[in-house]
């Protein structure tokens, strides 16, 4: 059985002599890891299609333990990684997050179109921070784990008014001063900045981040929270984000 989709290559592994291992995002049935068969001789018909963050048409047959990449034709190819190495970082981090966070075969239209849209902006934003921390805020929401910003997570009552926040990760949001006097366990304090800033995030097309700018302590306070976030609710430390602190 053969099937057909867009895709973009979260991930690629050489395999035995001249094959390689690819994990791909695709538009219509989620991530799937498959095989590409002779890929790597000089005269493949591949080419540079099954590259990380190249976006391209995929033709698969259906095989009993592992798919099959029949044929591939690029559509976009995000990054060369010796021109724009920050960039290409950065990119590397938000396929690398996608790629943890997800299962095989769960299809998520939504998140395919983000992860295509911040590979795009990612080129030219002057903030190219600001711009892959609110991707994956915006990736956390679509995938189910929205943070409770407006009320306390413990006990919904309005935060609006409160000169002190305090964010819970495990419980996903921020708790009230009356929560907070009764259990600090697991709380970080943060500032009415953050606050306002991941609600903005939330709601804000990628576009429009791609050139936003913020002070350097206010994106260090929002990468800070943002790992501790993802860390918790993936279970899985990230080698791209150890890379990006070393640059």
């Amino acid at each position: 059985m053969l099937y057909k989709t867009e895709g973009i290559v979260l991930k690629s592994m050489e395999y035995e002599e001249a094959d390689k291992i690819v994990t791909i995002y695709t538009k219509n049935y989620g991530k799937i890891t498959a095989i590409a068969k002779g890929v790597r001789k000089t005269k493949s018909k591949f080419g540079s299609s099954l590259e990380i963050l190249t976006h391209s048409v995929f033709l698969f047959y259906k095989g009993r333990n592992i798919d099959i990449v029949s044929q591939a034709e690029i559509l976009e190819s995000f990054f060369s990684v010796s021109k724009e190495v920050i960039k290409f970082a950065f990119a590397a981090n938000c396929v690398e997050v996608v790629n943890k966070l997800t299962e095989e075969r769960e299809i998520n239209i939504d998140l395919f179109n983000l992860l295509k849209e911040v590979l795009h902006y990612l080129r030219e934003s002057n903030n190219p921070k600001l711009l892959t921390l609110s991707f994956k805020w915006q990736t956390m929401s679509i995938l189910g784990y929205r943070p409770s910003l407006n009320h306390c997570c413990r006990c919904n009552k309005s935060v609006k008014d409160q000169k002190e926040m305090y964010f819970n990760i495990k419980e996903g949001g921020l708790v009230c001063n009356n929560c907070i006097v009764k259990d600090k366990e697991g709380c970080v304090k943060v500032s009415i900045y953050f606050n306002k800033l991941v609600r903005k995030i939330l709601i804000t097309p990628l576009s429009t981040i791609s050139n936003a700018t913020i002070p350097d302590e206010k994106i260090k306070e929002l990468e800070k929270i943002t790992d501790l976030y993802i860390a918790y609710h993936s279970e899985k430390s990230f080698k791209t984000d150890r890379f990006l602190k070393f640059l």
